[in-house]
């Protein structure tokens, strides 16, 4: 029941991207969400967590407002004389709940320009950041903690959420409590 549920959604979206409703795009919708269904193993994916729409829709917005921010940032970079690059590489602890989960924040990080995730540690818990516009080791670890709670609010298990606001409310996560 689930998988016609997500088909219809990616139905929906198609005909909404096509912008009006004929024979030849729900034909092309149908094939292109059961391709998708069947590409993506969905079923295997979500077993690791859930999604949250609501918390999904405040991690895009979240994401999105970042993304404006840093192109504005990199775009000023390039059209001024001045060179104010300060960049580095920062290491950031995360919490390691899902490789899933780990994979969404390092490639959200890297899709921000100014910022690339270079690399993961072995045990999915650390993630190697360069950052072309250094301010702070502890800002950048601020902005990624941020990332990953709202990864896990919106697509985490519910036990990677309860364990998140415990420890945050111990404020103990590696020792910061940066997420209030």
């Amino acid at each position: 029941m689930r998988y016609l549920w997500r088909a219809a959604w990616l139905i929906a979206v198609w005909l909404f991207l096509w912008g009006e409703i004929t024979v030849g795009n729900l034909v092309g919708g149908s094939l292109v969400a059961a391709f998708v269904l069947y590409l993506f193993k969905v079923d295997r994916m979500l077993a690791t967590g859930t999604v949250r729409p609501l918390a999904a829709l405040h991690f895009m917005f979240y994401f999105l407002v970042k993304l404006v921010e840093a192109s504005l940032v990199v775009a000023w970079e390039v059209v001024t004389p001045r060179n104010r690059i300060n960049e580095g590489i920062v290491a950031v602890p995360l919490a390691g709940v899902s490789d899933l989960l780990t994979t969404m924040v390092a490639n959200s990080i890297s899709l921000t320009p100014g910022t690339l995730t270079i690399d993961v540690g072995e045990d999915a818990k650390v993630l190697y950041v360069h950052v072309l516009h250094l301010r702070g080791v502890e800002q950048v670890r601020r902005d990624v903690h941020r990332l990953e709670l709202l990864a896990i609010k919106a697509f985490g298990s519910d036990e990677a959420v309860s364990e998140m606001m415990t420890s945050i409310a111990a404020g103990d996560r590696n020792g910061r409590d940066d997420h209030r």
